[in-house]
C-alpha cells in the first residue's frame, strides 16, 4: 500500500516535468490537513551555474496560494542545511494567517527532501529506509560519493542560492516578493543577496547565523555556545532558589561526574551523554523549564524528571517530524558544514571531547563534523561575504539561542550595509527558531514589518518564551 503510494507520487513528479514544471494539486493533499490546499511540482535546474555546465538536476517546490486576494509571495527558506522544506509545513498556518495576501513557496533545497539527492539510490523517497540512510546504505552512498565527486561538490551554498534566485524569478508571479529564513535558511538567504541576481521587496531572517570567520561561533565551537546559553539559563534559576540551596551549577557538574564514574548511578541514566541531552533541552521552552526539577531529582536519585523530559522531547520532534520528507541528509550536512562553517577541520574526535570535557551542556555537532570523510568543496568569493545592499530587512533573534548565538549574530548585524533598513528585534530568553517558539510574537512582528509599520530595534518579551 505504502509503496504503491510511494510510486504514485514518483509518477505524479514525473508528470509535472513534463508539463514544463506547472503547478498541480499534490497527490498528498489528503494526508495531512495543512496540505489540503497544496499545489506541488518540480523544477530543472543546472546542477552548477559555471559556464559551460550541461547537466541539470530537480527541485522540488510546494506552493500554498493566498488566502485573501493576492498581493505578492513568500519563500520560506528552510535550515539544515540537510533540513528539507517539511521543517516549515507545520508552520503553514501561522505563515497563511500572518501573509493571507500572499502565496506561500516552500521548496526543498536542492540534496534534500524530494529534491535531487547526493546519493541518489540510498537517498530515494523508495528506497527501504525512505530519505533517511539506512545502515547497509551508508557504504554505496560513500562510494558513489567518491565516485562522482565533482558531483557532490556541486551541492554547494552559492549554487543553492542561485536556485533559490531561478525559482523566485520563475513562479513568484506579480507583486510583492519577500523571502524569509530560519538558521541555516539565513545563510542561503544571504548568499542569494550576495549574488544580485533577483529583487526582493523584504527579508525576514530567523536567528541569523555568525559570520563564516567567527571563531568563537562556528560550529567547531557549538558545545561552548550550548555550555554558555546553559549556564545562562541556570544563572537565572538560581535567583529562584531558597536561601539554603547551593547554586545548580556546581551541583549538576557533581551529577555529572558522578554518572562518569559511578557504575550503579550511571546504569540507571540514557546511554546518551547527560551534557548533550541538557543541550537538547535547551532547544524547547517548556523543556527547558524542567532543568532545575531535573538537578535536584537526580541528586537524590530519583530519574523521573529527566526521564519525562526525553520522552517529551522525543514525542515533540516525532509529532514535528511526521512527514516522508522530514528525515535531515547528513551527506548534504557534512558536506556543506565541512566545506564553509567549520573553521578547525583538522580537529580530532578525541580533542573534541578533551575539549568538551567539564562542560555542563554541550553538543554532537563538532564530534559529528570531526575527521569528516566525505568530499568537500573549495570556498568561493561569496565566503564570509555580506550583501553589497540590504533590501528591508528584519532579523528575530532569541537572547538565550543555543544554536545560533545572539553575539554571533549582533556581530553579522554589524557588518551589514545600510543598517537603516535593517530591524534587529531581540526576542528574550527565546531559544533557535522563533516562528516556532514564539508563533503570536513572530506573527505581530512579521506583519508589521511587510505592512511598513516601524518596528524598532528593542527587546521582545513573549510568554511562550520567557524563563519563568
Amino acid at each position: 500500500m505504502l509503496k504503491d503510494k510511494l510510486v504514485t507520487l514518483i509518477l505524479f513528479f514525473l508528470y509535472t516535468i513534463s508539463a514544463n514544471a506547472q503547478f498541480a494539486k499534490c497527490t498528498d493533499c489528503d494526508d495531512f490537513n495543512e496540505f489540503k490546499s497544496s499545489l506541488c511540482t518540480i523544477e530543472k535546474v543546472p546542477l552548477s551555474y559555471l559556464p559551460n555546465n550541461t547537466d541539470s538536476i530537480e527541485l522540488f517546490i510546494r506552493k500554498f496560494p493566498a488566502l485573501k486576494n493576492r498581493e505578492g509571495s513568500i519563500w520560506l527558506i528552510a535550515g539544515g542545511p540537510g533540513e528539507s522544506g517539511a521543517s516549515l509545513y507545520p508552520l503553514v498556518d501561522l505563515f497563511s494567517k500572518t501573509f493571507p495576501h500572499l502565496d506561500i513557496f516552500i521548496p526543498d533545497h536542492r540534496g534534500t527532501g524530494l529534491s535531487s539527492k547526493i546519493c541518489p539510490n540510498e537517498e530515494a523517497l523508495d528506497s527501504p529506509s525512505g530519505i533517511a540512510l539506512a545502515n547497509d546504505e551508508w557504504g554505496p552512498c560513500f562510494n558513489h560519493m567518491y565516485s562522482n565527486t565533482a558531483y557532490v561538490q556541486d551541492f554547494s551554498i552559492t549554487n543553492a542560492a542561485n536556485d533559490l534566485s531561478l525559482l523566485i524569478d520563475n513562479f513568484s508571479g506579480t507583486g510583492n516578493r519577500y523571502v524569509y529564513g530560519v538558521s541555516y535558511g539565513t545563510q542561503l538567504v544571504m548568499r542569494l543577496l550576495q549574488l544580485e541576481t533577483t529583487k526582493l521587496d523584504g527579508v525576514i531572517l530567523d536567528s541569523l547565523i555568525p559570520l563564516q570567520d567567527d571563531e568563537e561561533n562556528d560550529l567547531s565551537h557549538r558545545s561552548f555556545v550550548v555550555n554558555d546559553i546553559g549556564n545562562s539559563v541556570l544563572d537565572y534559576y538560581d535567583t529562584k532558589l531558597g536561601d539554603e540551596e547551593a547554586p545548580l551549577a556546581p551541583r549538576l557538574a557533581g551529577i555529572i561526574h558522578r554518572a562518569k564514574n559511578d557504575d550503579v548511578f550511571s546504569k540507571n541514566l540514557p546511554q546518551q551523554d547527560l551534557s548533550i541531552l541538557l543541550g537538547m533541552f535547551l532547544d524547547v521552552p517548556k523543556i527547558r523549564e524542567q532543568i532545575p526539577a531535573i538537578i535536584k531529582g537526580l541528586e537524590m536519585e530519583n530519574f523521573e524528571p529527566l526521564n519525562n523530559a526525553i520522552n517529551e522531547i522525543t514525542e515533540f520532534y516525532s509529532t514535528y517530524s511526521k512527514y516522508n520528507t522530514s528525515s535531515s541528509s547528513i551527506p548534504l550536512v557534512q558536506v556543506i558544514s565541512s566545506s564553509e562553517n567549520n573553521l578547525r577541520p583538522e580537529l580530532k574526535k578525541n580533542e573534541v571531547l578533551e575539549e568538551s570535557e567539564g562542560l555542563l551542556f554541550s553538543s554532537p555537532l563538532a564530534s559529528l563534523l570531526a575527521e569528516n570523510s566525505m568530499p568537500t568543496y573549495p570556498r568561493d568569493i561569496y565566503f564570509n561575504g555580506v550583501p553589497r545592499q540590504m533590501p528591508p530587512t528584519l532579523i528575530l533573534h532569541g537572547t538565550l539561542d543555543p544554536k545560533t548565538h545572539l553575539s554571533g549574530a549582533i556581530k553579522h548585524y554589524n557588518k551589514l550595509p545600510n543598517k537603516n533598513s535593517v530591524i534587529f528585534s531581540k526576542i528574550k530568553d527565546a531559544p533557535h527558531f522563533i516562528a516556532l517558539f514564539a508563533p503570536h510574537r513572530f506573527s505581530e512582528l512579521a506583519f508589521k514589518f511587510i505592512s511598513g509599520e516601524e518596528i524598532g530595534n528593542d527587546l521582545i518579551v513573549d510568554e511562550d518564551t520567557e524563563l519563568r
